[in-house]
C-alpha cells in the first residue's frame, strides 16, 4: 500500500496506540496526538506523538495544516456513557467539539478520508443483536454525541468530497487500558480494585446484563483494513462473538487474577439509562474484514491480568461529575 500521512487522534489511549503502532510498522507516516486527559505517555513510544488538545480549535487547526494529513483515525473520546449523564457539558465538549475541529481542519487541507471510531452506545435500548443498519437510538448523552458525530461525516463528505469508514467496537478490553478510570472500562476497574487489596468487585444492577468482550488484539487487524477503498461509506460493528452476563464476567476476572476464594462479588443498584441486553452482529466485519477471534475471553483477561500486575495499583482519577447528584452511583461521588 502506498505511504500516506495518517493523523491519530487519541494514540496515547487504549485502542489508537495499537492503532498508531500497526500504521507505523506498516510504513505509514503516522502522527498521534492526545490531550492526556485519558491516556498515556507510555503508550507512546512506538509512534510519533504530540501533545494537543482538540477543543482548541486554533492550535488544532495549526498541527493539521503542518502535518497535512490524507487519513484521519479518530478515536479521541470521552467514553462515559452513564458518566455523561452527569457531565453533558464535557461530554459534548470531548466528543463533538474536538471532532468538528479536527474534521474541519482536516477538510480545509483537503485529506482523503476519515475512519471515525463510533460507538454502540448509538444504539440504545433495541432488539439483539444491532445491526449495522439499525437506527441510532441511544439512552445516554455520549451516544447522542457519537450518532451526531456520524450524520454530521456522511453530510460533510457528501458536500466537500472525502470518503469515511465508521467503526463501532463495542466492550473492547485487553493491554493498555486504562486501570485508573473509576467511571469506565469494567475488567480494568476489577482488576485495579482487586490490586488495591478489595475484597468485593461491585455489579451494578442483578449482573445479568449481557455484553460481548472484544478483546484489542482480534479487532486490531479489521481497524487497519478500514484504509482499503472497498471499506469507503461502509459501517462495521466488529468485535464481540460470545455474549456473556457481568456475572460471568466478573468470575472470569477473579480467575485471571488468581484470586478465586479470595474475593467475592457485590450487586449495586442499577445505573439509569443502561441498557440490559446489548451486543453486535459480527458477520459483515468476517465476510469483509476478516474478523476472527482464535482465543477464548480467558485466555485474553489473563494475559491482561499479568501486565496489569506488573504496572502495579493505579491511583483512581480524581476528576468529578459536573452535575452529580443522588441519581448517580453512590461510589462515583
Amino acid at each position: 500500500m502506498k505511504k500516506q500521512n495518517i493523523l491519530c487522534t487519541g494514540s496515547a489511549g487504549f485502542m489508537c496506540s495499537w492503532i498508531a503502532d500497526e500504521l507505523t510498522k506498516q510504513g505509514h507516516n503516522i502522527l498521534g496526538i492526545d490531550n492526556l486527559s485519558g491516556g498515556f505517555l507510555r503508550n507512546t513510544q512506538n509512534h510519533k506523538f504530540a501533545i494537543l488538545d482538540l477543543r482548541d480549535k486554533y492550535s488544532t487547526e495549526k498541527l493539521v495544516e503542518q502535518f497535512k494529513p490524507d487519513i484521519l483515525y479518530f478515536l479521541s473520546a470521552s467514553a462515559r456513557e452513564i458518566g455523561s449523564l452527569f457531565e453533558p457539558l464535557k461530554s459534548t465538549e470531548d466528543n463533538i467539539v474536538a471532532y468538528m475541529n479536527t474534521l474541519n481542519a482536516c477538510i480545509k487541507n483537503k485529506f482523503k478520508k476519515c475512519i471515525f471510531f463510533s460507538s454502540m452506545a448509538t444504539f440504545g435500548n433495541q432488539q439483539v443483536p444491532f445491526t449495522e443498519d439499525m437506527e441510532n437510538k441511544p439512552e445516554d448523552i455520549y451516544g447522542w454525541n457519537k450518532s451526531f458525530c456520524e450524520a454530521t461525516t456522511k453530510i460533510l463528505a457528501e458536500i466537500h468530497d472525502f470518503k469515511w469508514t465508521i467503526v463501532k467496537p463495542h466492550n473492547v478490553v485487553g493491554i493498555r487500558q486504562s486501570l485508573s478510570d473509576r467511571f469506565r472500562n469494567v475488567f480494568a476497574i476489577w482488576m485495579n480494585r482487586i490490586m488495591h487489596g478489595e475484597k468485593e468487585i461491585p455489579i451494578f444492577g442483578d449482573g445479568n446484563q449481557i455484553r460481548a468482550f472484544s478483546p484489542i488484539e482480534f479487532s486490531l487487524p479489521c481497524y487497519i483494513k478500514c484504509l482499503e477503498s472497498y471499506t469507503d461509506s461502509k459501517v462495521y460493528n466488529i468485535g464481540g462473538m460470545h455474549p456473556i452476563t457481568l456475572n460471568e464476567a466478573a468470575e472470569l476476572v477473579i480467575k485471571a487474577m488468581d484470586v478465586e476464594g479470595k474475593v467475592k462479588i457485590i450487586h449495586l443498584p442499577p445505573r439509569l439509562n443502561e441498557t440490559k441486553v446489548a451486543y453486535c452482529t459480527y458477520q459483515k466485519s468476517i465476510d469483509e474484514l476478516g474478523y476472527k477471534e482464535n482465543k477464548d475471553l480467558l485466555t485474553c483477561l489473563k494475559e491482561m491480568a499479568s501486565w496489569a500486575k506488573f504496572l502495579g495499583p493505579q491511583s483512581w482519577t480524581t476528576d468529578k461529575l459536573e452535575l452529580y447528584n443522588e441519581k448517580a452511583p453512590l461510589i462515583w461521588k
